[in-house]
C-alpha cells in the first residue's frame, strides 16, 4: 500500500523542497471514517473516561484497512522525517466562529473532528493529557489567542520555533497529531517537521558525543509552571538511530560544547526541514520521539474565521506512566519539575 508522496516548500532561506508521506483519503475511505466516529457515543473532552477510550480503540479497528496498516507501519518503524500526512479526512460539516479564548468553542455541538483524532490516535497507542494544559482536555483546541501573538506556545501566530512537544516533561507524547479545521486568512501557517534520522549522517562525531550528555535543560511552557527541567542529553537511545529531545527557543546548553553541538545540529535541521499548511480534513501525525516541529508565522485578526487546528496526544505503552496517571485514565496529575539550584 503505497503512500503518495507529495512536495513541499522547506522553511530554509534556500527554499529546498523535500517530501512529506502524505496518504490522500479516497471518498470511500472518507465515507468508512464518517460511519466510523459517528457510532461513537458523546464525549466530554475536559472528563475523559475509560469507556470512551475503549470505544475509540474498537472503532479504530473498523478504520479503513489501507489507513491502519499505514498507522501500524508509522508505529513499528516511523520513517525517515518521522512524519505523516493524510488528507481529506472528514470533519463537522457545520463550524462555528473560531474561539477567541483559547478554549473549545460552546458553539460546536458536533464531534466529528474530535471522533477522527480518537480512533486514529488510537492506533498509535493510548491517548492521554495533562492537567496542566488546556485544562486537562483529551482533545485540545489551537487557536491564535489575542494579546498573546508573540509567545512560542500554540496561543501565538509569531513564527514558533522547532521543538518537542513537551520536551521538558518527563512524560512526554510520543505521538503528537493536528488536524486543520481552518487555515489563517492568508493560506500562510505552515506546520513543520526536522527528523533526526535526516541529520545524523551529517554530524561530527564529536558533536554526537555531546549531545549524549547530560549538558542541557529546557524551560517548561507557562501552562507548567515555567521551571526548568533536569539537565537531560538532546540524543538517546540507540547509536546509529538515537531519539531527539530539543528545543529551539527553550533549551539551554550548560557548556560552550554543549552550546556548540547545539548550534549545529539546530543549523543541520532546518536544512531538512518539511512543511505544509493544514486544509480543513488535513491531519499531520508527529512521531515525538524523532522530530521536531513548527510553525511559520502569520496575521490573527479575531474576526470568528482565524485558524483552528485540534490536537491530540498518544503514548505507546502507558503502563509504565501509570503510577502518574488516575487509574484507566488518560490524565496526567501536575508534576512537579527539578529547579535548578539558585533558579
Amino acid at each position: 500500500m503505497a503512500i503518495q508522496f507529495e512536495p513541499c516548500d522547506m522553511m530554509t532561506s534556500t527554499h529546498s523542497v523535500g517530501l512529506v508521506p502524505t496518504l490522500v483519503l479516497s471518498a470511500e475511505e472518507r465515507e468508512i471514517v464518517a460511519g466510523v466516529v459517528e457510532e461513537l457515543p458523546l464525549f466530554d473532552v475536559f472528563n475523559p473516561t475509560p469507556e470512551i477510550l475503549t470505544w475509540a480503540q474498537q472503532a479504530a479497528s473498523r478504520l479503513p484497512p489501507r489507513l491502519v496498516s499505514i498507522l501500524l507501519d508509522f508505529r513499528a518503524r516511523s520513517n525517515e522525517f518521522g512524519t505523516l500526512l493524510f488528507r481529506g479526512l472528514p470533519i463537522d460539516a457545520a463550524l462555528p466562529p473560531t474561539p477567541q479564548d483559547g478554549r473549545p468553542s460552546p458553539e460546536k455541538g458536533t464531534r466529528v473532528s474530535e471522533g477522527v483524532l480518537l480512533t486514529i490516535m488510537s492506533v498509535l497507542g493510548e491517548l492521554l493529557c495533562y492537567a496542566d494544559e488546556k485544562d486537562g482536555a483529551l482533545v485540545q483546541d489551537v487557536i491564535p489567542v489575542q494579546g498573546k501573538e508573540d509567545t512560542q506556545e500554540n496561543t501565538g501566530s509569531a513564527y514558533l520555533e522547532f521543538h518537542t512537544e513537551d520536551g521538558f516533561h518527563p512524560y512526554r507524547p510520543d505521538y503528537v497529531a493536528l488536524l486543520g479545521l481552518r487555515p489563517d486568512h492568508d493560506h500562510r501557517a505552515e506546520t513543520a517537521t526536522a527528523c533526526i534520522r535526516r541529520v545524523l549522517p551529517k554530524l561530527p562525531n564529536h558533536a554526537i558525543e555531546i549531545l549524549r550528555r547530560p549538558l542541557f535543560r529546557i524551560r517548561a511552557s507557562s501552562s507548567f509552571g515555567a521551571a526548568w527541567s533536569r539537565t537531560l542529553p538532546i540524543l538517546t537511545g540507540h547509536v546509529l538511530d538515537p531519539d531527539m529531545t530539543i528545543d529551539f527557543f527553550l533549551m539551554e546548553p550548560l557548556s560552550p560544547e554543549a552550546d556548540w553541538s547545539f548550534r549545529l545540529l539546530k543549523r543541520y535541521l532546518l536544512q531538512e526541514t518539511v512543511s505544509v499548511v493544514l486544509d480543513p480534513g488535513d491531519l499531520i501525525l508527529v512521531d515525538n520521539a524523532l522530530a521536531a516541529h513548527a510553525r511559520t508565522g502569520f496575521e490573527a485578526r479575531y474576526d470568528g474565521y482565524d485558524r483552528w487546528l485540534q490536537r491530540a496526544f498518544a503514548v505507546r505503552d502507558s503502563r509504565r506512566l501509570q503510577a502518574f496517571r488516575g487509574l484507566g485514565l488518560p490524565t496526567f496529575e501536575p508534576l512537579p519539575f527539578a529547579v535548578e539550584a539558585g533558579e
